[in-house]
C-alpha cells in the first residue's frame, strides 16, 4: 500500500510539473509549416515512411490571428508583424488558416476574387477557420464583427474606434 501511494504522488507530481512547464513555456512561432505537418503526420502514422508521403502532398498553410488590442480592439498578427490590413502571397490551392483571439466574434467577408471561397461561419475566441485558394488572382478579405451569445466583449473597455480588418491575398 505504501509503494502505491508513493507511486501515486510521484505520478501526480511529474503530471504537476509537466503542465507548469507547458504554461510558463513562450509560444513560438518560428517553426516552419512543413515541420509542423510532418510532425502531426508522425504522431497520427505513427512512422516515418508515411509522414514523407504525406508532408510532401499536403499544401502549405500559413496562419494569420485576430487579437485583440486596447487602441482599436483587434489586429492582424502573423506573428512577427500586427496591422489592420493584411497582404500575402499564396500558390494555387495553398491554405491560410485564420484563428479568432479577439474577444469579439469575427465573420470572414469575401469582398472580391476569382473565386467563391467557403468562408464558414462566424469564429469566437479560439476558433479558426481555413481558406483554400483555387483559383490564381488577388483576394479581397475581411472581417465583420458579430454579437454572439455569452460574448465576452461587453466587458473589455477598448479605446477609439474598432479598427476594420482587410486582407489582400495574391494567388498566382
Amino acid at each position: 500500500m505504501r509503494n502505491l501511494l508513493i507511486t501515486l504522488a510521484g505520478f501526480l507530481v511529474g503530471t504537476g510539473m509537466i503542465a507548469g512547464i507547458a504554461v510558463a513555456l513562450p509560444r513560438t512561432t518560428n517553426v516552419t509549416v512543413t515541420q509542423t505537418s510532418a510532425r502531426a503526420a508522425i504522431a497520427m502514422s505513427g512512422g516515418m515512411g508515411s509522414t514523407m508521403m504525406s508532408a510532401a502532398t499536403t499544401p502549405a498553410a500559413r496562419k494569420l490571428t485576430i487579437q485583440h488590442v486596447q487602441r482599436g480592439c483587434h489586429v492582424w498578427s502573423n506573428g512577427t508583424t500586427t496591422a489592420t490590413t493584411m497582404r500575402l502571397h499564396r500558390k494555387q490551392g495553398q491554405r491560410l488558416s485564420i484563428l479568432d483571439m479577439d474577444v469579439d466574434a469575427h465573420q470572414m467577408l469575401q469582398f472580391a476574387g476569382p473565386a467563391h471561397l467557403s468562408l464558414g461561419r462566424p469564429m469566437m475566441m479560439n476558433h479558426s477557420v481555413t481558406l483554400s485558394f483555387p483559383k490564381a488572382g488577388v483576394y479581397r478579405l475581411g472581417t465583420k464583427t458579430v454579437e454572439m451569445p455569452g460574448g465576452m466583449s461587453t466587458d473589455v473597455k477598448t479605446i477609439g474606434p474598432d479598427n476594420v480588418l482587410r486582407l489582400v491575398v495574391t494567388v498566382a
